[in-house]
């Protein structure tokens, strides 16, 4: 099947993403990105999904130039402008080279087009977190846990959100949750350290640090096993 979220194109472009956004907020916000679920695909039947310019964009993230990407991303979604993936893709690299104002109007014409896109709303958070707009970004992500509530990714958001509206009590339980819907994770496990942390929890803090390390170590060895 064609698609137009080719894996390594979102998994290039969401690295990135993580190290421009990060470099602007806080450190919660760089493991909001590398937990997002796999995006829903573009069928054959969207003609985007079929243009050269899709190519064009992989090649670009790959070789790392992401200022082409982006370029190349907004003409395409000029060109398809009822395709919720050619729009998706003119945010992501929006976000990626700091268009935000940019980013979260195509992620708003993304979530026009498909309303149960839970990837959109995670990059319209982003956008809206960049920007400071911390509330608009808190609802988001509340939809985001709406549409997938067993991913962490969403719990993750409304508690970094909670934690820069200073409120402490939210942070935490978001944090928890985020941790009980998916134990395994160690985006999860790091939030939940810094939530503990700002709630004046030092021992229950350096617990779910320890843990947040164990689970790292233990997926950076299973990535050296595989490759």
């Amino acid at each position: 099947m064609s698609s137009i979220f080719h894996p390594k194109l979102f998994v290039i472009g969401l690295l990135v993403a993580v190290v421009a956004i990060a470099r602007a907020e806080n450190a919660s916000v760089d493991q909001l990105i590398k937990k997002l679920p796999p995006p829903e695909k573009v069928t054959e039947t969207d003609p985007a999904s079929r243009d050269p310019m899709v190519k064009q964009i992989t090649d670009a993230a790959k070789s790392m130039n992401f200022g082409s990407a982006y370029a190349v991303s907004r003409k395409l979604a000029s060109r398809y402008p009822k395709s919720a993936g050619a729009q998706l893709l003119h945010g992501q690299f929006s976000l990626v080279v700091r268009r935000y104002s940019e980013a979260a109007d195509a992620f708003h014409k993304t979530i026009s087009i498909e309303p149960n896109f839970a990837f959109a709303y995670v990059g319209l958070a982003l956008s809206e977190s960049a920007q400071n707009h911390v509330s608009g970004a808190m609802s988001d992500f509340r939809q985001v846990t709406r549409l997938n509530p067993n991913a962490d990714i969403g719990w993750i958001g409304l508690s970094a959100c909670a934690e820069k509206l200073g409120r402490k009590g939210d942070c935490l339980d978001y944090a928890r949750h985020a941790t009980a819907v998916a134990p395994n994770s160690f985006a999860a496990w790091f939030q939940l350290s810094r939530a503990e942390g700002i709630s004046g929890n030092k021992q229950a803090a350096d617990k779910a640090l320890a843990k947040a390390n164990q689970l790292r170590r233990s997926a950076i060895g299973q990535a050296r096993r595989r490759s």
